[in-house]
């Protein structure tokens, strides 16, 4: 009998958020996988290594190259180590940070094995977006807002998707954050803007406005684990 592959949501970075289907699951399978990123500082391991129990880890690793052929080399060769175990009858969680559904890598990864008759579920997580606005104190939508998710690198579609009414959260800053804060405060949005870096992590850092963070902070706090919420007044 063939494994099963879970994606795992792990949440955006303290142990307490991940859900306690997320460390039933994490226990149940023999091997856990572990998106291996160039630079990337394995937080997702970080956040369920106390639930391994001397588990066997399974490196992936991903590219980041532009050549999105290389790319989809690099997921057919992670979706073959992962079948090769999944046929030895031993099943697969792949962890990945926040939800599984919102800029993941596991979705390649369940296209591929699904089509190879293997079973799969996704084990949803708490976004870094929701635990931002619940450490800020602020909801995401009142009564008929809109929210927007926007990856900060969609140089050609930004601006349209911030004339949009609504609030937005911008993600995948990265490089890009000093672009976009300068764009936000073209617009005069510096006031409605909050920025959190390694949302709920030890290192976390809030910024209130665009304006507190041209003086506390730095592009490289923010970097890849940043989000970016402008929040429009409820009417």
């Amino acid at each position: 009998m063939n494994g099963k592959l879970y994606g795992i949501g792990t949440g955006p970075g303290d142990s307490e958020l991940l859900t306690l289907k997320a460390i039933r699951i994490i226990g149940q399978c023999e091997v856990i996988a572990v998106p291996a990123i160039e630079s990337s500082d394995r937080t997702a391991l970080s956040i369920v290594e106390k639930y391994l129990n001397g588990k066997e880890i399974l490196e992936c690793r991903f590219s980041m190259e532009r050549d999105e052929e290389k790319r989809k080399q690099q997921r057919l060769h992670v979706a073959n180590q992962i079948c090769t175990i999944l046929e030895s009858g031993n099943s697969v969680g792949l962890i990945t940070l926040g939800d599984p559904s919102i800029y993941s890598t596991y979705h390649y990864i369940d296209g591929i094995v699904s089509a190879r008759g293997f079973e799969t579920e996704i084990i949803p997580g708490i976004t870094s977006f929701s635990a931002a606005a619940a450490t800020f104190k602020i909801p995401l939508c009142e009564g008929n807002q809109a929210l927007y998710i926007i990856p900060a690198c969609c140089d050609e579609n930004i601006e349209k998707c911030l004339d949009l009414p609504g609030n937005k959260v911008i993600m995948k800053s990265g490089q890009n954050m000093r672009r976009i804060l300068n764009l936000l405060e073209q617009r005069g949005l510096s006031e409605q803007t909050k920025i959190v870096s390694r949302c709920t992590m030890a290192n976390q850092q809030l910024f209130e406005s665009i304006q507190e963070f041209n003086v506390t902070g730095t592009t490289d706090q923010a970097s890849y684990f940043s989000v970016i919420i402008i929040k429009e007044n409820a009417k």
